[in-house]
C-alpha cells in the first residue's frame, strides 16, 4: 500500500462529496476500477484496493486524521464498487454509471484506460478522478475544457524532464540514444517527453534507434 493509493483514495472520497449531494443520509458510492488481474494486478491494482478499503473504513469510522475526522463524508457511509480495469474500460465505465448509479469513479491506472474513458466523465456529467495515469494527453488533447474530470497526480512529464537533466548533471554522455518504450499511451508520451527534453536542452543528441514492444510482453530480448 503506497502513500500514492491513500492519497487517491481521500482525494477521490472527498470530491465525491460535492457531487453526491442528493438524498442525504444514503450512502456515497464510489465506483472503483483498478487492476484486478493480470500482469498489473500486483504491483498496482490489488494494493490500490487494500488501501482504498483501509481508508474507506477509517472514514466510516470518524478514524482519518482532520480535518477528515468526521464519521462518512457529511455524515454520509462511503461504499465502494470495484471493477476490473483489466477488462474493457469503457463499457465497465458505462456499467459503473447506468447501471450501478454511483456518484463518481475514482481509479485507473493505464494510461490508455483514462484516454478512453475522459470524454465519457463530460458525456455523462459524471464527477470522474483519475488517480495513477501518466500521460498528459487527457488534458492536453483529450478533454481540453473539463468540467467532471480530474487527476489527483502529475503527468510523466516530470520524470522525463527529470531524467535528461540527472543525466546531463551528472556527466552520461548522451551522445548516442537509444529507447525502449511501452507501445501505449505511456511509453510513447515518456519517450517523446525525453526526445524533446533532450532537444529542449540541446545536449546534441543522436537518436539511434526507438523500440515499442507490446506492453506487459514479458522478454524484450530482441529489442535490447
Amino acid at each position: 500500500m503506497t502513500l500514492r493509493t491513500l492519497t487517491f483514495s481521500l482525494a477521490g472520497t472527498a470530491l465525491a462529496a460535492g457531487a453526491a449531494m442528493a438524498q442525504d443520509g444514503e450512502p456515497i458510492e464510489l465506483g472503483i476500477p483498478v487492476f484486478l488481474s493480470g500482469a498489473a494486478s500486483g504491483p498496482f491494482g490489488l494494493p490500490q484496493q487494500n488501501g482504498a478499503n483501509v481508508l474507506i473504513k477509517a472514514l466510516n469510522a470518524g478514524e482519518v486524521p482532520a480535518p477528515y475526522d468526521t464519521v462518512g463524508i457529511n455524515g454520509r457511509m462511503v461504499e465502494a464498487t470495484y471493477v476490473d480495469e483489466a477488462a474493457d474500460a469503457v463499457q465497465e465505465y458505462r456499467n459503473l454509471v447506468e447501471r450501478d448509479n454511483v456518484d463518481a469513479v475514482v481509479g485507473y491506472t493505464s494510461s490508455g484506460n483514462c484516454m478512453a474513458v475522459a470524454p465519457l466523465a463530460e458525456q455523462f456529467e459524471q464527477l470522474t478522478v483519475l488517480v495513477d495515469c501518466g500521460t498528459p494527453q487527457v488534458f492536453e488533447s483529450v478533454v481540453t475544457d473539463p468540467t467532471y474530470l480530474f487527476r489527483t497526480g502529475p503527468t510523466g512529464t516530470i520524470d522525463s524532464v527529470g531524467a535528461v537533466r540527472y543525466l546531463m548533471d551528472t556527466g552520461v554522455d548522451m551522445s548516442r540514444v537509444g529507447g525502449i518504450n511501452q507501445n501505449y499511451a505511456w511509453g510513447q508520451d515518456a519517450w517523446a517527453d525525453f526526445t524533446g527534453s533532450l532537444t529542449a536542452l540541446e545536449t546534441d543528441s543522436e537518436i539511434v534507434t526507438e523500440q515499442f514492444p507490446q506492453v506487459f510482453a514479458g522478454q524484450y530480448g530482441a529489442e535490447v
